[in-house]
């Protein structure tokens, strides 16, 4: 118990120190390990400069920033694998017969495992959010105010650039109350974190059993919203449910909608937590048909950053499963024991709806032109 306090301490000092040093990040700070120069504009919150060049000229600023994760070029389609939780390096599992003295140790060893997991994973939100600030200045956003972007107007960035700017933003507002939660309680996190769920847990941190409950959860409000909306759910099969996510998709219906169809929308989505929420008629107006409508524009622009960047077959399987997370469908494939054959379905799902989301884009384009 005494390497478990020892441990327990160190890793206060050094998230400590990670957050000293975000707290005092600056375009002047040289804070960083590895090379990745981007350069753009001097962004309000900067202060003015007098730096001219050898003709007497004003110089445009330029900022280097040198960070652990690889920013993406413009032309990846990817977001960093930091912006994803690494492996958790257990100790092997013991056989019932074992020895008190060696379970003793061996759960000290767990307890070790997820301190340095989730060390790592506050330290990748950490580097992600420090490499998206060049980014967050060519889309003219608040560099050190974590709100994520869902359109780049007329700025040249790839999917990976854009996913690691939204992703960064996410994981950092949660980075606070997770922070008190494991400075506090340490190696008993894991065992409290789903009294919390994922509302207080970065994408860094989250086991891979989190992930698991966080997508279990989604299906079933997903069955519940359309059950609600549809009224014969048992009706909707994998073909019919993206219509019907499709149909909640476009502008007109969502313009449409009363404030039970707006709602379940929402639900399907990952929006709110149920599609019955407490005044949630007296708030679809003023929170959640605006808060639909910005995530639909998200899901636009990811869509064609998607077919700009070489297709589905060009992304990960992580991302793929990422990307039907965020369009209602993470169960999709769920009753695949391979993941191969899994990995295939999930595929073959967001290429279809690339393209009838294509289509219903083109439609909506020749209506309004």
């Amino acid at each position: 118990m005494l390497s478990l306090s020892r441990g327990h301490h160190v890793l206060r000092s050094s998230l400590r120190s990670q957050n000293h040093h975000l707290i005092l990040l600056s375009p002047s700070n040289q804070l960083f390990s590895t090379s990745a120069t981007l350069k753009s504009n001097r962004p309000p919150s900067q202060p003015p400069t007098d730096t001219k060049n050898d003709d007497g000229q004003p110089e445009t600023p330029s900022t280097t920033f040198t960070t652990s994760v690889p920013i993406p070029g413009p032309d990846e389609i990817n977001a960093p694998i930091t912006t994803f939780p690494e492996e958790i390096d257990r100790p092997e599992q013991l056989p019932p017969t074992a020895p008190t003295r060696r379970k003793v140790f061996y759960y000290i060893g767990v307890g070790r495992a997820f301190l340095n997991f989730y060390k790592s994973g506050l330290k990748n939100a950490f580097a992600n959010y420090r490499a998206a600030i060049p980014l967050r200045w060519e889309l003219g956003i608040p560099a050190f105010i974590p709100s994520s972007p869902s359109t780049i107007g007329d700025k040249r960035l790839g999917r990976g650039q854009f996913q690691l700017v939204r992703r960064s933003a996410r994981d950092i507002r949660r980075l606070i109350p997770f922070l008190m939660v494991l400075l506090i309680c340490g190696e008993f996190t894991p065992f409290l974190i789903p009294v919390f769920g994922s509302a207080i847990t970065p994408a860094t941190c989250r086991i891979p059993s989190q992930a698991a409950k966080d997508r279990n959860a989604a299906s079933k409000r997903k069955t519940l919203a359309l059950k609600a909306l549809e009224g014969n759910v048992s009706a909707i099969n994998a073909s019919t449910e993206l219509e019907t996510i499709l149909r909640m998709s476009h502008p007109d219906w969502v313009r449409a909608a009363n404030a039970k169809g707006v709602l379940s929308a929402c639900a399907v989505l990952g929006l709110v937590k149920k599609h019955n929420r407490f005044a949630g008629r007296l708030l679809t107006g003023p929170v959640y048909r605006p808060r639909l409508n910005k995530y639909l524009e998200y899901l636009a622009l990811d869509d064609a950053l998607i077919r700009s960047g070489g297709g589905v077959k060009e992304l990960s399987p992580d991302e793929v499963r990422f990307a039907l997370d965020e369009r209602g469908a993470s169960d999709v494939a769920v009753e695949f024991s391979s993941e191969a054959k899994a990995d295939v379905a999930r595929r073959e799902w967001l290429m279809k709806w690339l393209e009838l989301r294509e289509e219903q884009q083109k439609s909506l384009k020749t209506k309004t032109a």
